[in-house]
């Protein structure tokens, strides 16, 4: 089944509503190892991004570039650039393809994997966010 920027888009709504459905934990787990703000920032990038995607863009590549920019934008700390990163590599390697299928849809997961690898300069088992990637 290939997917396009409907479903692309869908995903990313479901991405924001996972994040404001667990913000306040998001938060909580931040405040021993940082400065307790990891929810309300990722709460607050994924609620620029829904208002972006209010008209969807034409293509999976537009929708992910659209995720990306709004997310380095407005997420503070590390979080803005390695969700951005992960986004934009991802939209890079779709490009202008209008429906993806199985084989691209698991390249942009790799690609955004690989940017957060290279961005975050963390590996698997070092208990980040690349282990949930992985």
């Amino acid at each position: 089944m290939a997917c396009g920027a409907d479903e692309v888009a869908a995903a990313v709504r479901a991405a924001a509503a996972t994040v404001a459905e667990h913000r306040t934990e998001l938060t909580d787990l931040d405040r021993p190892i940082g400065d307790a703000d990891h929810g309300e920032n990722l709460h607050r990038g994924f609620t620029a991004v829904l208002a972006g995607l209010e008209t969807v863009p034409e293509t999976p590549g537009a929708v992910l570039k659209l995720a990306a920019t709004t997310l380095i934008s407005k997420v503070g700390g590390a979080a803005g650039p390695l969700y951005g990163t992960a986004f934009l590599r991802a939209a890079t390697i779709v490009g202008g393809t209008e429906r993806l299928d199985a084989g691209e849809l698991a390249a942009a997961l790799r690609a955004a994997l690989d940017g957060v690898v290279g961005r975050g300069k963390a590996e698997v088992g070092d208990a980040t966010m690349v282990d949930a990637l992985a």
